[in-house]
């Protein structure tokens, strides 16, 4: 249940409570005319009845436009217009059910929501309440006895009392005052919407309560107010067809019942029945009884909403299934009471590339596709499981009396194949798999979730699709983890980075034509640390953003250098790396070009390296990124080619300049036709597309030799030069280039 229809309930009962406060209408009517105009931030609120205005506020003192509330109050304006404030936009809703008796409110500006539609007619119901009780106060002389019920009740709903009780309560006060020997309160069966159930009595004997626990919609006034909706008024109850048995067998009279609503639904009714000859029930009466049903519809509701907030501060939105609150708790019960009831398993279980499912489907498709995994996962469970979502794409299951690991096992085996199993969404089936991990409490102490959690990211590390027993070497491993996290924050901002530079070379003349820049981290304690160390947790934790900026602009300053103090006739270009956190900077384009500006560097001569995986994530935002890029003059690199998910519609729709064949497809080039087949295939695609081809990983001069043989123009790798400080890379720079040398060409 939303925060807005809290508060909207919160709103009627003080309106309730505040009115019938008071002893007169007119008194009350102006209470519920300010309370109004208040809770719905309107300048002007009136209550006009037969033509007249009974009480407003927003108006100079006698000067209220009468005709004009009027005609709005009929329907014929929308909008009038009041001094000092201008034209407002008017909202109407009907007292008693009759169009000429209106709440009005009116708001300068925009008009009113639906929401808040629905709270003015829920203001005029409890309105018109008040004025029904008022009435039948004076009729009956009882107003004082039927404030103070009145009052019981709305403190009742006010301070969250039981729902049972607030209605046997409400059942009570109705027989009382009325004046009748019994009355009951029956509700609409959620699980079967044509049957009633009883919910409250008074003045029926447990017997009579037990025969009438449960009967059909239209069976009794109370059955028959439910089918026809309105006040049901039977004087004659022992001779009709729908009687109840139970009472007819004990000549029953007469009978009064009112539906009870909520939120405008029908879901029950209010009886009260007399056995004393000749009764009838007056039109006070029958206001009275119509006044008690909305002190039902308003405990219902408020019951209702409560219940919904719990559920949905315990229980996740999307699927229904408990939230990461709910199993803690569950979890930490589990813990305390386990004993002698064998071991507390936990299996933590993560989508494996959900990302890309949001990214090329939208996050509706994600959604469906959660949805019908969380059906799939929790059938899996047994039924004394407590299976959760604990956010985006991850669940875990709580398992209590594990005698042995392999019912853990068998468990998280279950769900990852059934998340194997396509998914249909939108005409298209959907593949992923799920990883998992599983940890057992058997012991005092430890944290069952984090420990699943940490080997579900180890099973993820093997590939994927499968799940892993917790092992305590994980967690040392996590801890040194998170130490190097905290120790790369302190890293950046202490200059602790710095970048090597690998040269690019012409295969032919073995020139250098290009470098390409690497961060190293001079790490304190444990010396020079490689890429394949820091970059991922700093793509983890968003660092790579700052260390992006950083290498660019330090990239291009060197490169800016070394053009003045090298000069060549082909100058020499700048290859820097961009990782897909980067690509959805909204500012890129902008860096990078302020870190051209500031190095006075020719854009040609700068190379923007991005991995298949980073543009394939979100296709659409990386091609747009891709062009603006491409706007300023720089070249763009495609990294990794063949190991991720690009096509040939992706190699002609971006704007490359570049193919970067990776180490992989050069190993064992040197071996024979097959092993060279897929580098002579990536440099006939690339050359189609007009592209340059640049090989990387070249470790031996066999290889060397192979690549230069099938037509690769450049190439990087150890064999060639590794990377190194500018310093030492200096040496080959200052050798001058032999004829035949050239630079990346760049394809416009």
């Amino acid at each position: 249940m939303s925060a807005g229809v809290s508060w909207a309930a919160q709103q009627l009962v003080e309106l309730l409570a505040a009115v019938t406060s008071f002893e007169d209408e007119q008194a009350a009517t102006r209470s519920a005319v300010e309370r109004t105009a208040e809770a719905l931030d309107a300048q002007i609120a009136a209550v006009v009845r037969d033509g007249e205005v009974c009480a407003s506020i927003g108006f100079p003192a006698g000067r209220e436009p009468v005709a004009e509330l009027v005609a709005a109050t009929a329907g014929e304006l929308t909008a009038i217009v009041v001094p000092g404030v201008g034209t407002v936009t008017v909202a109407v809703a009907a007292l008693e059910n009759d169009a000429a008796c209106a709440l009005l409110v009116g708001r300068a500006g925009e008009g009113f929501g639906p929401e808040e539609l629905a709270l003015l007619r829920g203001m005029a119901r409890v309105h018109a309440l008040t004025v029904r009780l008022l009435r039948s106060f004076n009729a009956l002389q009882q107003r004082q006895r039927l404030l103070e019920r009145s009052t019981e009740i709305q403190r009742a709903i006010t301070r969250r009392a039981p729902l049972q009780e607030v209605l046997e309560s409400i059942a009570e006060a109705a027989r009382e005052l009325v004046g009748d020997e019994v009355a009951g309160l029956r509700m609409i069966d959620v699980d079967d919407p044509t049957m009633m159930v009883t919910a409250a009595t008074s003045g029926v004997s447990a017997a009579i309560r037990t025969r009438i626990e449960r009967g059909p919609i239209g069976e009794g006034a109370g059955g028959r107010a439910i089918a026809e909706g309105k006040l049901v008024v039977v004087e004659n109850y022992s001779k009709t067809a729908d009687a109840l048995p139970a009472f007819s067998e004990l000549e029953l009279q007469a009978a009064m019942a009112a539906p009870v609503h909520e939120r405008g639904t029908i879901v029950g009714s209010l009886t009260v029945a007399s056995y004393r000859p000749g009764r009838s029930y007056s039109e006070a009466e029958q206001q009275m009884l119509v006044a008690f049903a909305e002190h039902a519809s308003l405990a219902v509701m408020d019951a209702t909403t409560v219940d919904a907030i719990q559920h949905q501060a315990l229980h996740d939105s999307l699927s229904g299934l408990p939230n990461r609150r709910l199993f803690l708790d569950r979890l930490q019960h589990a813990l305390q009471r386990r004993g002698d009831r064998g071991s507390v398993a936990v299996i933590f279980l993560d989508l494996d590339r959900f990302k890309s499912v949001n990214d090329s489907l939208g996050h509706d498709a994600g959604d469906r596709l959660l949805v019908e995994l969380a059906r799939r996962l929790n059938e899996c469970t047994r039924g004394s499981d407590t299976i959760a979502r604990l956010g985006g794409d991850e669940f875990a299951v709580l398992m209590e009396g594990v005698v042995a690991e392999r019912e853990a096992a068998r468990l998280a085996e279950r769900m990852c194949t059934v998340v194997r199993e396509p998914v249909l969404l939108g005409g298209r089936e959907i593949l992923v798999t799920a990883s998992a991990g599983i940890a057992l409490a058997r012991g005092v102490g430890g944290d069952p979730l984090r420990d699943a959690d940490t080997a579900m990211y180890r099973a993820k590390e093997a590939g994927g699709g499968t799940y892993e027993f917790f092992e305590p070497s994980m967690r040392r491993a996590v801890t040194q983890q998170l130490g190097l996290e905290a120790d790369l924050q302190r890293g950046i901002r202490r200059g602790e980075l710095v970048l090597y530079y690998q040269p690019i070379y012409d295969l032919n003349t073995l020139a250098v034509v290009a470098v390409e820049a690497l961060a190293r981290w001079r790490h304190p304690e444990r010396g020079l640390l490689a890429p394949a160390i820091f970059i991922p947790i700093a793509e983890e934790t968003g660092a790579i953003v700052e260390i992006g900026r950083w290498a660019l602009r330090e990239a291009c300053l060197q490169l800016a250098d070394w053009q003045m103090r090298f000069p060549r006739e082909h100058p020499l270009s700048m290859s820097v790396n961009f990782s897909s956190r980067q690509l959805q900077q909204p500012r890129l384009a902008r860096e990078i070009e302020q870190a051209l500006v500031q190095a006075g560097l020719d854009p040609a001569h700068l190379i923007l390296e991005l991995t298949e995986t980073t543009i394939m994530q979100d296709t659409d935002s990386a091609l747009k990124t891709l062009r603006e890029l491409k706007s300023l003059g720089a070249r763009l690199a495609l990294d990794d080619f063949g190991t991720g998910y690009s096509s040939l519609c992706s190699l002609r729709s971006y704007p490359l300049d570049i193919l970067k064949i990776p180490r992989p497809f050069i190993e064992g080039i040197e071996h024979g036709f097959e092993n060279s087949a897929v580098v002579r295939a990536s440099l006939q695609l690339a050359d189609t597309f007009g592209l340059d081809s640049v090989a990387e990983g070249i470790e031996t001069r066999a290889q060397l030799d192979e690549l230069v043989r099938i037509g690769c123009r450049y190439g990087q790798g150890y064999f060639l030069g590794r990377p190194q400080p500018p310093i030492q890379l200096e040496s080959r720079l200052s050798t001058p280039a032999r004829p035949r040398a050239a630079t990346l060409r760049r394809v416009s």
